[in-house]
C-alpha cells in the first residue's frame, strides 16, 4: 500500500468515528479543569479561541500539534513513569525494554524516546533545556545510535513532580532550540496550592515492583503569598519479565531489577500580580540493572548455549570437533550470541548508578497578558557509573588446540566446556554461582564514572506593544564532562573534562492582526564554543565552534468558531558532537558538518459539532546536512564502503486525531500516525543502489524498516461520579520482519480507578493486558528480538490525601 493510500485509508476511518454522533472533545483528556499557576481553571477556559490547551508555557507557541497530559489525568492513570505517561500520544515511541539502568555513552543500552520517528528532542523543565552541550550520556556521535539530546527522560524527575506534561510535534516552539526537529517534550512542575493538602500513595505488583510516594504542599503567610511544594518517592523492581516474539512464551529478564529515590521541593513567593519568586531543588537517583537484551528463548538451553559461547570465545569446529576457524561475533554470525549478555545481568549483577542534583531560581519581575519577564539561574550536577562484569572462558582457542589438535569426541568436549567456559545461566545455579565466585565474584562498585556539570543564567524580557506580543531572551550556558578514574595503585583520583559554552539568543513577536489571525515571526542565534579537554597534560582546544542565525515563523488563523489551521516553518541547526570530530570522518576523510535543513509544519482542527473534533497535522523535512552512515562507493577498494557523510534526508510524517465525547461519562480518542524518510547521498557520491540494512543500527538512516510504519492508536475512558476506568490499545503495523519478531503488534494498557471515600482511592493499573510479544527497536548486532518490551504488569495501589 502506497504513502497517499493509507493516508487516505486513515483519514476515511477516523471520518468516521467523528461523524457517529455529537458531543464536544477536547484534544487533551481531563480537561474538565485543572491548575495554572495555582489558579483553578474552569473547563471552559482551558483553551484559547484557536483550539490551544493554555498552560504556564503556552505563550511560547504559535499553533502546532501539541498535546497535554494534566495532573489529573496523571492520578486517575496513575502512570510511573514520563514514557509510560506520553506514549498515549499519536507518534510518540519508546524504547524501554524492562529495566532502567544504561551504560554511559550506548543508546541501545538506554531508554530512548522519538516524536514522529526522530529521536532529535529536546527534553525541558519549566521551559528550560535540560541537556548538557559536552554530555555522551546517550551515543557520543551522532553517525551512529540516537541522535537525542543526550537526556533519559524516566530519569530527569519522579511523577509527584509533575504539574503537566506538554508534548509538541516539530519544531513548532522555536524558542527551545534550533536542534528540536523531532519535537519537544516540556515538564512543568508542581506549585503549592492556598490549601494545605498531602498524599501518600502505596502501590505493589507483578515482579516485587512497588511505588511509594509522599507529597505535601500549600501556602504561608497571612495573605498566603508563599507556596510549598515537596514530595518524596521511591520506585523499585525486581527482574522483569518479557513475552518472546518466536517461541510465544515468557521469560525472565535476569539482572533488570532496579531501585530510585527522588526527592523534590518548591517554595513560591507571589509578591504581587505581576512578581514572583521559584525556588526548586530536585535529587534523583537509582540503582539499576542492566542485562543489555533480552535472551532469544528459542536459543535457551543447554545446548545452544554450549555452541554460542564456543563459537564466540574459542572459534568454530568441524565436524570431528576439531578448532578451524576464529571466533564468531554477533547475531548474523552466531544465532542467539546476545544470549550471552545474560552473564553481566543474571550472573555477575552488572548495574548502573545515577544520582541528580538540580536547582534552579527564577525571580519574575513582570507578567503580562499571559508572558512572563524574568531572570533565571540554574545549576545541574549529573553523575552517573556503571559497572559491566562477565567471564567467559578460563582458557584460550590456543589450549583447546593444544589438548585436541586433532580433534575431540562428544564427550571431550563437553568435559572441557564444562571445565572451561561459562555455565548456561538457566542452568544449575549453584554451578553458576561457583563460576561466578572462581572469576572473581560478582559486580563491584564502579572505579570510574562521569559527572556533568551544567550552569547558566537566563534573561527574558516581554512586553505588549499595541497588537505585538513581544519575547526576548538570552541564555548563557556552561557545561563540563568530568571523566573519573580511581588507581589501582594508591587510590588516588585521576580527572580530566571537557568543557562548552553556548550562548543562545531569541526573539518573537506574536502579531494579532485581527480577532482571528496570529502570526509570529522569530529569530534565534546560537553560538557554540569548541570542545576544551583539560587533563594531566593539560588544557587543549578542540573543534567545534559554530554560531547560526536561524529564522522562524508560525501562524494560525481561525477560520470561526469551530476551525482553525496553523501553518509554520523553521530554520534547523544542530551541531556536531565532540564524538564526530574525534572518530574517523569517513573512508574520504571528508569533514562532518553541522546538521542543516528547514522544516515545515502545517494543522487543521475542526470541532465537527459540539461533541467531536477532528485535527489533522502534516510535517515535512528536507535536511541538507543530515549525518548518516551510508554505503558510498569507494574507488581505493573498488567497492561500497560505508562512511559517516553529509547526506540528505527527507522526513514526512502525518497524524489525524479525532475526539468523541458520546455522553457525560464516555470519551473516545481516536489517532493514526505515519512517518517516512528517503536518504541520499550529496556531492556526487554514488549511493549504492541495493543497499538495504547496512548499519541497521542507526535507527536514523535505515528508519523505514526499523520502526513501525504505522501507529494506530484508540483510547477509551470512563468515568461517573467515583469511578474511572480508562482503556489505552496501540496498534503497530507494517513492522519489517527484517527486525521485527511479527509485522503488527496490538498492546492493551487497562486502569480502574475508585474512590472509596473523599479521601481514599483505590486503583488497578495493568500495562499490556493480553501479554503481547512486542518490540519498539531494533540492534542489527544483538538481532531481532533483543529488546522485547515487557510482558504483562499488574500494579494494585492505595491512594490517601489529608
Amino acid at each position: 500500500m502506497n504513502f497517499d493510500k493509507k493516508y487516505g485509508a486513515a483519514a476515511a476511518m477516523v471520518m468516521l468515528l467523528s461523524f457517529v454522533s455529537t458531543s464536544y472533545a477536547a484534544f487533551d483528556e481531563n480537561l474538565q479543569g485543572y491548575t495554572l499557576d495555582t489558579i483553578l481553571v474552569e473547563a471552559d477556559a482551558t483553551k484559547d479561541k484557536f483550539g490551544n490547551t493554555i498552560t504556564e508555557q503556552s505563550y511560547y507557541r504559535t499553533g502546532g500539534d501539541v498535546k497535554v497530559i494534566t495532573r489529573e489525568e496523571i492520578e486517575k492513570r496513575h502512570y510511573t513513569d514520563l514514557t509510560e505517561a506520553i506514549k498515549r500520544i499519536p507518534g510518540v515511541t519508546f524504547q524501554n525494554p524492562g529495566y532502567r539502568g544504561g551504560e554511559y555513552g550506548y543508546e541501545f543500552y538506554n531508554n530512548g524516546v522519538s516524536i514522529n520517528g526522530d529521536t532529535r528532542v529536546i527534553i525541558l523543565v519549566d521551559g528550560r533545556r535540560v541537556d548538557n552541550a559536552a554530555s555522551t550520556r546517550i551515543s557520543s556521535r551522532s553517525t551512529s545510535g540516537s541522535k537525542s539530546t543526550g537526556v533519559n527522560l524516566d530519569q530527569v524527575t519522579n511523577m509527584a513532580n509533575v504539574e503537566k506534561i506538554e508534548v509538541i510535534k516539530g519544531p513548532g516552539a522555536s524558542v527551545y532550540g534550533a536542534d528540536a526537529l523531532g519535537g519537544v517534550i516540556n515538564i512543568i512542575t508542581r506549585k503549592g496550592g492556598n490549601d494545605n493538602v498531602g498524599s501518600i500513595d502505596l502501590a505493589t505488583g507483578s515482579w516485587d515492583k512497588h511505588k511509594y510516594a509522599l507529597s505535601y504542599s500549600g501556602s504561608a503567610g497571612n495573605d498566603k503569598s508563599w507556596h510549598y511544594f515537596i514530595s518524596a518517592n521511591r520506585d523499585m523492581s525486581g527482574d522483569t519479565k518479557y513475552k518472546d516474539g518466536y517461541t510465544g512464551t515468557t521469560g525472565t529478564l535476569g539482572g533488570s531489577k532496579w531501585k530510585e529515590d527522588g526527592v523534590n521541593l518548591r517554595i513560591d513567593k507571589d509578591f504581587n500580580e505581576k512578581q514572583s519568586l521559584k525556588i526548586w531543588y530536585n535529587f534523583k537517583q537509582g540503582k539499576d540493572g542492566y542485562p543489555i537484551a533480552t535472551p532469544s528463548l528459542r536459543y535457551w538451553n543447554q545446548d545452544d548455549w554450549q555452541r554460542i559461547i564456543f563459537n564466540a570465545a574459542i572459534g568454530q569446529l568441524d565436524e570431528n570437533n576439531k578448532l578451524v576457524g576464529g571466533k564468531l561475533s554477533g547475531d548474523a554470525k552466531n544465532p542467539g550470541y546476545h544470549n550471552l549478555y545474560a552473564l553481566d545481568g543474571a550472573a555477575y549483577g552488572s548495574f548502573s548508578r545515577f544520582k541528580n542534583n538540580d536547582w534552579d531560581i527564577t525571580y519574575t519581575f513582570d507578567k503580562e497578558n499571559g508572558m512572563e519577564s524574568f531572570v533565571r539561574i540554574y545549576d545541574q550536577n549529573h553523575r552517573y557509573a556503571h559497572r559491566d562484569k562477565y567471564k567467559w572462558n578460563l582458557a584460550t582457542a590456543d589450549d583447546y588446540k593444544t589438548l585436541f589438535p586433532n580433534g575431540a569426541t562428544n564427550e571431550q568436549l563437553q568435559q572441557w566446556i564444562s571445565e572451561n567456559l561459562a555455565p548456561f545461566p538457566g542452568g544449575d545455579k549453584d554451578i553458576l554461582k561457583e563460576w561466578v565466585a572462581k572469576t572473581g565474584g560478582a559486580a563491584s562498585e564502579p572505579t570510574s564514572w562521569r559527572e556533568e556539570k551544567n550552569r547558566g543564567i537566563q534573561l527574558q524580557y516581554a512586553k505588549s506593544v499595541g497588537v505585538n506580543d513581544i519575547i526576548a531572551s538570552i541564555t548563557y550556558d556552561k557545561a563540563k564532562n568530568f571523566s573519573k578514574s580511581i588507581s589501582n595503585k594508591d587510590n588516588s583520583v585521576t580527572t580530566s573534562h571537557v568543557d562548552r559554552k553556548t550562548i543562545r539568543g531569541y526573539i518573537q513577536d506574536k502579531i494579532h492582526i485581527n480577532d482571528k489571525w496570529d502570526i509570529t515571526p522569530a529569530i534565534r542565534y546560537s553560538k557554540y564554543s569548541s570542545f576544551e579537554t583539560t587533563n594531566a597534560a593539560g588544557r587543549t582546544q578542540g573543534k567545534g565552534d559554530t554560531h547560526e542565525i536561524t529564522p522562524v515563523i508560525n501562524t494560525q488563523y481561525m477560520f470561526d468558531d469551530t476551525s482553525s489551521m496553523y501553518l509554520g516553518w523553521t530554520r534547523v541547526f544542530r551541531p556536531l558532537r565532540q564524538g564526530d570530530y574525534t572518530t574517523n570522518d569517513g573512508v574520504f576523510k571528508t569533514p562532518l558538518l553541522d546538521e542543516k535543513g528547514d522544516a515545515w509544519t502545517l494543522g487543521i482542527r475542526k470541532d465537527i459539532s459540539d461533541k467531536t473534533s477532528l485535527a489533522v497535522h502534516y510535517d515535512w523535512t528536507k535536511m541538507s546536512n543530515a549525518i548518516a552512515t551510508l554505503p558510498i562507493w569507494d574507488d581505493s577498494k573498488d567497492e561500497f564502503s560505508n562512511t559517516a557523510v553529509n547526506a540528505k534526508e527527507d522526513k514526512k510524517s502525518f497524524n489525524i486525531t479525532a475526539d468523541h465525547r458520546f455522553d457525560d461519562h464516555v470519551m473516545l480518542s481516536a489517532s493514526y500516525s505515519h512517518m517516512k524518510d528517503e536518504w541520499k547521498a550529496k556531492n556526487g557520491w554514488i549511493l549504492d543502489p541495493n543497499w538495504g540494512y547496512q548499519n541497521s543500527s542507526d535507527i536514523n538512516v535505515a528508519i523505514n524498516s526499523l520502526r513501525p510504519q504505522n501507529h494506530y492508536s484508540l483510547n477509551l475512558s470512563y468515568e461517573n461520579r467515583k469511578l474511572y476506568t480508562g482503556l489505552l490499545t496501540n496498534w503497530y503495523t507494517g513492522c519489517s520482519d527484517y527486525a521485527f519478531t511479527n509485522n503488527r503488534f496490538l498492546v492493551l494498557d487497562w486502569n480502574l480507578n475508585y474512590e472509596i471515600t473523599k479521601d481514599m482511592t483505590a486503583y488497578v493499573v495493568v500495562t499490556n493486558l493480553t501479554n503481547e510479544a512486542y518490540e519498539t527497536s531494533y540492534n542489527s548486532w544483538n538481532g531481532v528480538g533483543s529488546s522485547a518490551m515487557p510482558s504483562r504488569c499488574v500494579m494494585v495501589g492505595m491512594q490517601y490525601k489529608f
